[in-house]
C-alpha cells in the first residue's frame, strides 16, 4: 500500500454486468493484472501492475454485480478514514445519504457508501490490513486524479468534504480571476499533495448530477482512446486539453466509464 493520508482516495472500484469482457479489456488496455478473490467474495477481482511480486501493485478492483444491483456508470472513489462508523454518522449530519450502512468485509476493512448533498456517490474505507488500498499512485495507468463536477460553485461544494474529512481547497495559480467559479484543487490534511479537484460544469455537463471521475495517467490519451475501442470499449469523452494535461474518456465493454490523462507540454 502506499502512503495514502487520512481523507485522501485510498482505492477505487466498480460493478460491472459482464466481468470477463471487461477483465480482459482492462487487461489488454492497461497491460494489468487480474487477481479473482473467489466466491467467498463474490468473486472481486483486483487488478495489478505486475512488478515481479506475487499480487503486483494494486490499481483497482472490479466484481459481477449482484442481482439486487445496478452496475457502475463509473468508477467509485473511497476515502480514507480513521472511524468508518464515526465518518458515516457524520456525513449523514452533515447532509449526506447512507446508501451502505458501514460493514465489514473479511478483516481487512470495513466500509460505507453514501451519497453527497449534491448527489455524487462516495465511499468510506477504514483499512485494517497493510495490503489494502492503492499500491500505486500517479504512475502510468494507475489512478492519479479524482475529478469532481457540478452545476455550481466548486469551492461551495467541496465544503462538504473539507467539513467530513479536513480537506483543503485552493484555487489554483491558472485560474482565471474573473472567474465567478473557480476550480478548486484538493488535497489531504497535513499533506501538500493534490490528489483532484472540482471544476463547474458547462457545455454538454450543464444540468447532469453531480458526479465523481476517477482518472487513470496514460502516456497518450489519444492512443489509449483508439486501443479502447479496438478491444471492444468505446470513448465515453473525446480527447481535449486542459492546462497541463490532454484528458479523455473512455468505457469498458460493460458500459463503467474512467477518465484518462496525459501529460502535454506548456503552450
Amino acid at each position: 500500500m502506499t502512503s495514502i493520508p487520512v481523507g485522501a482516495p485510498v482505492w477505487s472500484d466498480s460493478l460491472t454486468a459482464d466481468l470477463a469482457a471487461d477483465v480482459a479489456f482492462y487487461e489488454s488496455l492497461f497491460g494489468w493484472k487480474a487477481v479473482d478473490a473467489g466466491e467467498e467474495f463474490g468473486h472481486y477481482t483486483t487488478f495489478a501492475i505486475p512488478d515481479g511480486t506475487e499480487g503486483g501493485r494494486a490499481v483497482m478492483g472490479i466484481m459481477p454485480c449482484p442481482p439486487d444491483a445496478q452496475p457502475s456508470r463509473v468508477w467509485n472513489v473511497h476515502f480514507s478514514v480513521e472511524d468508518c462508523d464515526a465518518v458515516t454518522a457524520r456525513a449523514r449530519a452533515l447532509g449526506a445519504e447512507v446508501m451502505m450502512e458501514p460493514e465489514d468485509w473479511g478483516r481487512m476493512l470495513r466500509f460505507a457508501m453514501l451519497k453527497d448533498p449534491h448527489g455524487a456517490e462516495f465511499g468510506l474505507a477504514e483499512i485494517r490490513e497493510a495490503s489494502v488500498g492503492f499500491g500505486v499512485w500517479g504512475e502510468p495507468n494507475s489512478v492519479g486524479w479524482i475529478e469532481y463536477r457540478v452545476d455550481g460553485a466548486p469551492a461551495e461544494a467541496m465544503r462538504f468534504y473539507a467539513d467530513l474529512l479536513g480537506w483543503k481547497i485552493a484555487t489554483p495559480p491558472w485560474e482565471d480571476e474573473a472567474n465567478d467559479k473557480p476550480y478548486a484543487a484538493l488535497s489531504a490534511v497535513g499533506d501538500e499533495r493534490e490528489f483532484g479537484g472540482c471544476h463547474a460544469s458547462e457545455g454538454f455537463e450543464l444540468g447532469l448530477p453531480a458526479q465523481w471521475t476517477v482518472m487513470l495517467g496514460v502516456e497518450d490519451a489519444d492512443d489509449v482512446c483508439e486501443r479502447a475501442v479496438e478491444l471492444g470499449g468505446s470513448i465515453a469523452g473525446q480527447p481535449i486539453d486542459v492546462p497541463g494535461l490532454r484528458i479523455a474518456g473512455i468505457a469498458a465493454p460493460s458500459g463503467t466509464i474512467a477518465g484518462i490523462m496525459s501529460p502535454r507540454p506548456w503552450e
